[in-house]
């Protein structure tokens, strides 16, 4: 049986810490992560406790987001809160996983089950809480509904997307194309990073306390992250085709 002196330290956790998806993902996210990640290793939980975890407070974020909208900011900010605490806890469970050494595929399906369902979760109950509320958030169910459906479908097929590319092309499929290492492609890749990096959405939830700047937010982002999400798709299919079957 493994001793509280034989698990890992604080220290092994930050520098496991590594470069993902766009700033704020790596320097916010994985660093939360990891300190979730310590926090678990000292109270015995393993890397699957994390992700339900990560799913049940999303869950409640949506809950509190549909019983707190336009009741004041420290409602809206405790739904950033349980949305930030939810994100980082999906970062640790891998982190766990490789520091204890408890990766398994059950594990690696599980974690991409509740990220998908997560993603349905969030932009179903914003844009249901839009479409029944219409006059409260100033906007037509029409739009309402519009909202809702390019956030979807802009955060699903990224994350299959990308999921499936590293999938299909293995890790490190950028640094495996020496040849473009330096071209505007690659440097495009990057600048999409920062953007469609996921660990911005929460912070739109801070405008819950104002519900008709909310809406307005929501649909600018998810049609703007629908077509960052579409470019960087196109972007990736260039590199997809270079792959030898």
């Amino acid at each position: 049986m493994e001793s509280k002196r034989d698990r890992p330290t604080w220290a092994f956790f930050k520098e496991m810490v590594h470069a993902g998806g766009g700033q704020w993902m790596t320097q916010v996210y994985h660093y939360a992560g990891a300190f979730f990640a310590f926090l678990a290793s000292r109270l015995g939980l393993t890397p699957n406790h994390l992700t339900m975890l990560s799913g049940v407070l999303v869950s409640l974020s949506m809950v509190v987001m549909l019983h707190g909208a336009g009741k004041g900011i420290l409602w809206a900010l405790l739904v950033v809160l349980l949305s930030v605490v939810s994100y980082s806890l999906d970062c640790a469970d891998g982190q766990l996983a490789r520091a204890t050494k408890q990766t398994s595929k059950f594990g690696a399906w599980l974690d991409h089950v509740l990220d998908a369902g997560k993603i349905f979760i969030v932009n179903f109950s914003v844009g249901w809480m839009l479409i029944t509320r219409p006059e409260f958030f100033e906007m037509s169910v029409h739009w309402g509904f519009f909202a809702m459906m390019i956030n979807i479908t802009g955060a699903s097929l990224y994350f299959f997307a990308w999921n499936y590319k590293v999938m299909i092309a293995g890790e490190g499929l950028i640094s495996r194309l020496s040849d473009e290492a330096t071209s505007n492609r690659v440097r495009l890749m990057k600048f999409y990073h920062q953007f469609t990096d996921y660990g911005w959405f929460p912070l739109i939830f801070t405008f819950l306390a104002f519900p008709a700047k909310f809406a307005q937010i929501y649909l600018i982002y998810g049609c703007g992250t629908f077509l960052l999400f579409s470019g960087y798709l196109l972007v990736s299919a260039s590199y997809m085709k270079k792959l030898k079957s």
